[in-house]
């Protein structure tokens, strides 16, 4: 890779899919995607799936806030980021919509 370029991806397939993501916490990317940082809600969302951690087999469950309401959001992930929240499914029995709440929830309060 030419020097300068380490902080860009390889190229990679983005898949777009319909997925409910809690409304304060697309509220929260949308600040950050318009007033601080330099990167779409999409590629927020990418990153968050991308820093998101299980360890030690250990999964956090946070109970969704009373009156929360979930929108359903066309997104769009890198297929690596897809696949890594696949895996997490199969292995933890936890929803792909959940599993993005979590990792968007995880970066946030880590940040």
């Amino acid at each position: 890779m030419q020097a300068g370029f380490y902080r860009f991806y390889p190229k990679e397939k983005w898949i777009n899919k319909n997925v409910e993501i809690e409304e304060t916490l697309y509220s929260k990317l949308k600040d950050l995607s318009e007033n601080e940082l330099d990167a779409s809600i999409n590629k927020l969302i990418d990153a968050c799936v991308e820093n998101f951690k299980i360890e030690n087999n250990t999964v956090i469950y946070y109970k969704k806030p009373e009156n929360e309401i979930s929108i359903s959001r066309s997104i769009r992930l890198r297929e690596s980021m897809w696949n890594k929240l696949e895996k997490f499914k199969n292995e933890y029995d936890i929803s792909i919509y959940k599993l993005i709440n979590m990792s968007i929830k995880y970066t946030l309060s880590n940040n």
